[in-house]
């Protein structure tokens, strides 16, 4: 029986075959190739193309934007008023899993305690217009103080596929 040490000490001295060597040559080049013809391309998504706000500074409007609805939820459409600062208030129309909803969020200006309508509407498509995928109408009241706290509007705009550009219209009034 041979000791581990002398077996060791052979293995440096032991010739590869040369069938070993082209083969591990043959793929290094194959994958040389292959990385030589692969072309990333990027891909600019956009998606909303820009927001319109007509508000008669009685409250900051802030577009948080396109996202996907994760759990279906019946509309929540009540009159919202303004809570403290760090208060968020949901609202939403009925809302479908898979679907596309826009985001806004509404903040209170403090000592505001009228009553105020916020209209979203929101468009996609080609074209001077394009197509109306929802219109939503809310009434939201000032809280009066230093309330400024905040009201989320999500939109659900039934369909789990749309077409860019889409523009968001806000009128607050």
């Amino acid at each position: 029986m041979e000791s581990l040490k002398a077996k060791l000490l052979r293995v440096p001295s032991k010739k590869v075959p040369a069938l070993a060597l082209v083969v591990v040559a043959l793929a290094g080049m194959i994958m040389g190739v292959i990385a030589a013809n692969t072309i990333t391309t990027s891909n600019l998504f956009t998606g909303e193309i820009g927001t319109y706000h007509n508000n008669t500074g009685t409250m900051t409007v802030t577009d948080n934007g396109l996202a996907v609805v994760a759990n279906t939820a019946g509309a929540s459409l009540a009159s919202a008023t303004f809570g403290a600062s760090g208060t968020n208030l949901n609202r939403n129309n009925a809302l479908t899993a898979g679907n596309w909803m826009e985001q806004v969020v509404f903040t209170g200006i403090a000592s505001d305690s009228a009553t105020h309508t916020a209209t979203v509407t929101v468009r996609n498509g080609t074209g001077p217009a394009g197509t109306a995928l929802v219109t939503q109408t809310l009434t939201l009241v000032g809280g009066g103080g230093s309330n400024t706290g905040t009201v989320t509007l999500y939109l659900d705009l039934s369909s789990n596929s749309i077409a860019s550009p889409v523009t968001v219209y806000v009128s607050v009034t």
